[in-house]
């Protein structure tokens, strides 16, 4: 039987998604939810992104509830959608990177298109890497749960650094670098956590470096290294 501050920790999982949630309808009501039910500068891809996201958002919210209301079934039936939903999720993001790339060259100079293309490339990869973990450690549920959780933190860039740069029009660099040490310092204290309760600290250690690694990948996202392969990364896929 879980003990009360295992089964709280299902609960405040849940609301620490929540949080998130409202941090990316913040971030995309202005240049996205508003504007239904026209979405004049929205495509398809981007529709089937958003709900794709939304979904495991809501995902993320409702297994640790199930968990905590000790409905187990229905939270192994419910988390068989994960199979389907992180492809696509990783699919999508391609392509939203692939259409925002080309758009954004009609605007805005290649270098800087290059240099935004660091935010696509590590948010497919690093979804990729957590989805892959959390399927691979499902039946392992400390190790699941931390993968799951680390798929969320990753809609804090999107969701608060769009909402930063809509609302106070502050620069895309400076927020997204903003959000990038907020990440770092929420996996750094969960990370803490679990070595001073002697957990498994892992998973919270392999999240940590690969949100370290693109949040590196974005500072030098204008540098000639980065540049140099975001065009060979252009030239290959997109």
């Amino acid at each position: 039987m879980l003990s009360i501050p295992a089964r709280n920790s299902y609960r405040l999982t849940a609301l620490f998604i929540i949080l998130i949630i409202i941090g990316v309808q913040w971030g995309f009501y202005r240049s996205y939810t508003s504007q239904f039910p026209i979405f004049a500068n929205a495509t398809t891809v981007i529709h089937i992104h958003g709900a794709l996201l939304m979904i495991w958002l809501s995902l993320l919210v409702a297994q640790p509830m199930l968990i905590y209301y000790k409905k187990t079934k229905l939270h192994r039936s419910l988390g068989k959608l994960a199979f389907v939903l992180g492809p696509l999720i990783i699919i999508s993001i391609f392509f939203v990177g692939k259409g925002s790339y080309w758009r954004g060259l009609e605007v805005f100079p290649e270098n800087r298109m290059l240099s935004d293309l660091a935010l696509d490339f590590r948010g497919l990869f690093s979804f990729a890497i957590f989805w892959a973990l959390a399927m691979t450690f499902r039946k392992t549920p400390s190790a699941h749960m931390r993968y799951m959780i680390a798929t969320g933190i990753l809609a804090i860039g999107p969701g608060v650094g769009r909402g930063l740069i809509t609302s106070f029009d502050i620069p895309i660099f400076t927020s997204l670098s903003f959000t990038d040490v907020l990440g770092l310092v929420i996996v750094g204290a969960l990370l803490g956590v679990d070595l001073v309760k002697k957990n498994d600290y892992k998973p919270y250690l392999v999240v940590f470096l690969v949100l370290l690694t693109g949040s590196v990948m974005w500072q030098i996202s204008y540098s000639d290294l980065w540049q140099n392969f975001g065009r060979g990364y252009v030239n290959l896929l997109y």
